[in-house]
């Protein structure tokens, strides 16, 4: 039986989920006033756009405020209101879709697109670090994990026509300088069409990368595991689905991926599916253990959610066996921010998140559960559709009932 519920608050905003209580914080803008006529976007592969290290949060994007569009981040402490002014981290050139990760001792790792290159550098208190080009040939759509003390990314490169799934793994120095130990191919095979929008996590000391493919004819998302650049032959774990008609063509549609790592050793794969065609996209799941692989596609919105479109599936989890996933959603005739909790074995009823669910449009959520068991979520917000945009960020804590 799903049970989940929303009971708004003044500046407090309670979530009951069976035996525990989420409140969430009043929201606030991540970018400072007067950079509101700009576009924001997160759109990191993976949906990466915030990271925690100690007690600092920092949230990355992209915006075009100068008519270029460059990567900035912006940080504060968790416990403090209001956010630093944006650091830039991107260079001259168009940049785009920025990964970030938290590291030790209040410093990040961010990865993005630039010129047509993936590149990547560490920032902290003493400030951003040297850059180092990840590609060697034109990528993008960078995604990161940390693994131990160590960093796993991963990215599509173009190999001829098509793009192809890369991994590296990188060392960090003592002079926030990142050094490449190995850089592979997550897909041995050769490539015959487009592999987009990677994403990686680490369970179990395991490395799990999941991408979308398009060599069936259609887009499906394929995942493969292992140590870094020593992966299993990839399988693909979005459903196939036997229906051959006008509408699906050669099948129907998946897109964008994300991955979490919960509990000692699972990690659970979200996407947004489009096999139900009458009402456009729906969140879909599949769980992982290195004793089973990737078990069979769960969705994850409940019934009500079924006669809306959902976008921009974003999943984080905890050790303590937590997750949870949000997205975009629809259903009211507006776009809004939903959360679903997995609570006894299913998933919850969705919940439309208090100040990222209103009048304005709300979309591309972000969402990180730190160590400390609290819900970081970062979202973009405009006053209507085509207008410009603004970064809402807003904390999540648990508390007993």
């Amino acid at each position: 039986m799903r049970k989940a519920w929303l009971v708004p608050v003044a500046f407090l905003w309670p979530i009951v989920c069976s035996a525990e209580q989420w409140v969430f914080s009043e929201p606030v803008l991540v970018t400072a006033e007067g950079k509101d006529q700009a576009f924001h976007h997160l759109e990191s592969s993976g949906r990466r756009n915030v990271a925690v290290s100690g007690e600092t949060v920092a949230i990355s994007w992209e915006d075009d405020r100068d008519g270029t569009p460059r990567v900035y981040i912006a940080q504060k402490q968790i416990a403090d209101t209001d956010f630093s002014v944006e650091l830039l981290i991107s260079g001259d050139g168009e940049a785009y879709e920025p990964s970030i990760i938290g590291l030790s001792d209040e410093k990040f790792m961010l990865a993005w697109e630039e010129n047509e290159q993936v590149m990547a550098r560490i920032t902290g208190p003493q400030g951003p670090g040297p850059v180092i080009r990840l590609s060697a040939k034109s990528g993008g759509q960078p995604s990161l994990s940390r693994y131990g003390d160590e960093v796993i990314v991963v990215w599509s490169e173009r190999d001829g026509r098509f793009g192809h799934i890369r991994m590296a793994q990188l060392d960090i120095d003592s002079s926030q300088r990142l050094n490449v130990k190995s850089s592979c191919a997550a897909d041995k095979a050769p490539v015959e069409d487009e592999q987009l929008y990677p994403a990686v996590a680490v369970t179990a000391d395991e490395v799990v990368v999941a991408w979308e493919d398009r060599r069936p004819g259609h887009t499906v998302i394929m995942a493969a595991q292992g140590k870094p650049c020593e992966l299993s032959k990839p399988l693909r774990i979005s459903d196939k689905i036997e229906q051959r008609s006008m509408t699906y063509g050669k099948g129907h549609g998946v897109s964008r991926v994300a991955l979490a790592g919960y509990g000692t050793a699972s990690l659970l794969a979200v996407w947004a599916d489009k096999r139900d065609f009458r009402e456009g996209y729906d969140i879909f799941s599949a769980n992982y253990t290195p004793a089973k692989g990737f078990a069979a596609n769960v969705r994850v919105q409940d019934e009500f959610g079924g006669v809306a479109r959902q976008w921009h599936p974003t999943v984080s989890a905890h050790k303590d066996g937590s997750l949870l996933v949000a997205w975009t959603d629809e259903r009211e005739g507006n776009s809004d921010i939903m959360l679903s909790v997995f609570t006894d074995d299913e998933w919850g009823e969705d919940i439309p998140l208090a100040g990222a669910a209103s009048l304005a449009e709300q979309s591309h959520p972000s969402i990180l559960l730190d160590d400390a068991g609290r819900l970081h979520i970062a979202w973009v917000e405009r006053d209507k559709r085509d207008a410009p945009t603004r970064l809402r960020y807003m904390l999540g804590k648990r508390q007993a009932e």
